[in-house]
């Protein structure tokens, strides 16, 4: 897009939402429609960093180890990204995930860019950029990032919506100490945002929501997932008193217009990924390690199974693929993740595993 088309799409923007703030029930939901179309054109200018299976390589410069050690709020700091053809971005960078730092050298990071700076770079028509990080930058611990990143590809093979995501081969350079390099895998995420607009739809800034506003195939499918993968550590209904709503997924729908659908995220702490660093599952649910798998789908929604497994069924080939492609880091931690797939689609696919393990262990 070019810089005058960027310029007017900002501006329409920023007018939009003053109206809305101030319009009739009536004018707000036609302004609602007006601005996903509208968003719906900048999401054209950001597909370039989602395209492709790739590895970008980028080099990060910024004054990690001081952002580290600052507490959440403390002011952003100055940086630039480093792309493999030599361009050099000049970035605001800070921190965010700041929880894991509890047992993490490295929380994950936001850049802001200028526009006009990321023209002509798979950054553009972005203004914000968040990259995952490995939890530590010695050894192989990179490699849970990369499973993470997997999670997230497999999602967006089995489900709609879905973030989509981008693997990063990165350098990370703490500017206060220049001599020194370490190198680790990461991956972009898409905003949120972006995303639901891409869908036609908004993220919607909501506590909490009725079972009866959800979809309840698209649900089941999501909750069916979340149980492939060993992760018990989300609500599609209620967040976190600080939190959107809700826990760990994103709720996406339309003003007074049809059922929400949830969009999950955050799986590094999943019994697929199982890194060092993983909290132990809540005591309520029965189970003692995180690899360890808990159904928590609903009753009311067993009719909903059926479909839902032949959903998984049908795409089982393509997430596969994910995790046998050439090119791809850490062969073994891979395999062993495939493996643990395996086990969900040997449950579902037993009539009486799939009614033990999760028919009669729905809430």
């Amino acid at each position: 897009m070019a810089l005058q088309n960027l310029w007017i799409l900002r501006h329409t923007v920023a007018m939009i939402f003053r109206i809305f703030r101030t319009g009739t029930g009536t004018l707000r939901i036609s302004l609602h429609f007006l601005l996903v179309v509208v968003l719906g054109q900048s999401i054209v200018c950001s597909e370039s960093l989602f395209e492709g299976d790739e590895i970008l390589d980028l080099t990060i410069r910024t004054p990690l180890r001081r952002m580290m050690r600052h507490s959440e709020g403390a002011a952003d700091m100055t940086g630039r990204l480093e792309l493999s053809d030599g361009t050099s971005i000049p970035v605001v960078c800070n921190k965010y995930g700041i929880s894991r730092l509890r047992e993490c050298d490295l929380a994950s990071l936001a850049f802001t860019v200028d526009p006009d700076d990321v023209r002509d770079t798979p950054f553009e028509g972005l203004e914000i950029l968040r990259l995952v990080t490995p939890c530590r930058l010695r050894g192989d611990n990179d490699k849970y990032t990369v499973l993470e990143y997997l999670v997230y590809r497999s999602y967006a093979v089995i489900a709609e919506p879905a973030l989509r995501v981008r693997l990063v081969r990165t350098r990370f350079h703490d500017s206060e100490k220049p001599a020194k390099e370490e190198v680790g895998y990461a991956f972009f995420i898409e905003d949120i945002g972006h995303a639901a607009a891409r869908n036609d739809q908004t993220w919607l800034d909501i506590q909490s929501q009725k079972l009866s506003d959800l979809d309840p195939e698209q649900l089941t499918v999501m909750t069916l997932f979340q149980y492939m993968i060993g992760n018990t550590d989300w609500s599609a209904v209620v967040g976190r008193p600080d939190e959107r709503c809700c826990h760990n997924v994103a709720v996406f729908g339309r003003v007074d217009v049809g059922l929400n659908t949830v969009v999950p995220f955050d799986f590094d702490q999943t019994g697929l990924v199982n890194p060092p660093y993983a909290a132990q599952p809540d005591a309520s649910l029965g189970i003692r390690r995180v690899t360890d798998r808990r159904y928590r789908g609903l009753c009311v929604h067993n009719s909903e199974l059926a479909a839902a497994i032949a959903v998984f069924n049908q795409k089982r080939s393509r997430v596969a693929a994910l995790f046998s492609q050439d090119g791809l880091p850490y062969p073994e931690a891979r395999e062993r993740a495939l493996k643990y797939i395996n086990g969900f689609y040997d449950t579902i696919n037993d009539r009486g595993k799939l009614e033990r393990r999760i028919v009669r262990d729905c809430r």
